[in-house]
């Protein structure tokens, strides 16, 4: 009989050496990015630096795009430029994301040129600009007092917001369970499994949603985040859910705080912040579901009753 040590799951989220070894396995099966990845961390050598490997970033079209090593403190991605990039299409391609990825997101990119013709020396001398680079960063924004240490505990803690006094979707915030999303919000729970919580305001409620396919449900979001949508998968459950979710806006808020149910990056379910949305009454129907739209990207937390 497999026997499960939940507290030794939930001390995982917190653990920052088990954290930056995942991270670091991750790219494991791509030896150049391997091999920069690692130099890069090692020779910064400052774990008050957070990095994250494979870095989704969502860009103006809604499609999403990977960047192979990010540093969210100081908003700078690294790309790794393999042989793969010398294609004319590819270089094209490259050109027009990062632009995209620029634009999106105001962050700067740096890239690592670990291409055939690239000598060894010549690579380890872009790392090195990189490393200096960085440190650079940090002491910039220590100087102006705008560097926030990373803290995995409190990455993960309800505390954290309420003391910061707001969500914000580009702080990129999750939650590990459905009651410490639902204490930044007045409650003080020790444990909640429900998928909808009450919210200080009494027109909006707090939604903890699995955004695909799941059972009898079938939950969408748009690439760029901005639209729910919510649909049973049984056409008259799906009728009488929309209806009577519509009629009864008392009932059944119009507003919804979406924290969606995710795997993140290390393979751990999470609860992500998506933002603040609200029903769009004139594009929901019965055959296409309930449909939210964003409204907000940040919202206001509130102390502990």
């Amino acid at each position: 009989m497999l026997i499960i040590n939940t507290q030794k799951i939930i001390a995982s989220y917190m653990n920052k050496k088990e954290y930056i070894i995942r991270q670091l396995s991750r790219t494991k099966n791509k030896k150049y990015e391997a091999y920069v990845v690692t130099r890069i961390i090692h020779l910064i050598d400052d774990f008050s630096i957070k990095f994250v490997t494979q870095q989704h970033v969502t860009r103006p079209n809604g499609k999403r795009a990977l960047t192979d090593l990010f540093f969210p403190q100081i908003d700078v991605h690294i790309e790794i430029d393999e042989d793969h990039h010398l294609i004319d299409k590819n270089i094209k391609e490259d050109k027009i994301r990062e632009a995209d990825i620029i634009n999106a997101t105001e962050h700067e990119i740096l890239r690592v040129d670990v291409k055939e013709e690239e000598s060894f020396e010549s690579i380890n001398a872009q790392i090195n600009e990189i490393v200096k680079k960085i440190k650079g960063l940090k002491i910039k924004k220590l100087i102006d007092d705008k560097f926030i240490a990373w803290n995995i505990d409190a990455e993960y803690n309800s505390k954290t917001y309420i003391l910061q006094g707001y969500i914000d979707v580009s702080d990129n915030v999750a939650f590990k369970t459905i009651k410490d999303a639902c204490n930044c919000f007045g409650h003080n729970y020790s444990g909640y499994q429900r998928a909808g919580a009450s919210h200080p305001d009494p027109d909006i409620w707090l939604w903890f949603p699995k955004l695909f396919p799941n059972g009898e449900w079938n939950n969408k979001i748009s690439d760029d985040e901005e639209t729910i949508t919510e649909r049973n998968e049984d056409d008259l459950k799906a009728k009488k859910h929309v209806l009577s979710r519509i009629k009864n806006k008392e009932k059944y808020r119009h507003q919804r705080i979406v924290f969606a149910k995710v795997k993140g990056n290390l393979g751990y379910m999470l609860y992500r912040f998506r933002g603040l949305y609200k029903l769009d009454i004139q594009e929901s129907s019965e055959k296409i579901g309930l449909v939210w739209k964003r409204t907000e990207t940040r919202v206001k937390t509130y102390g502990q009753k």
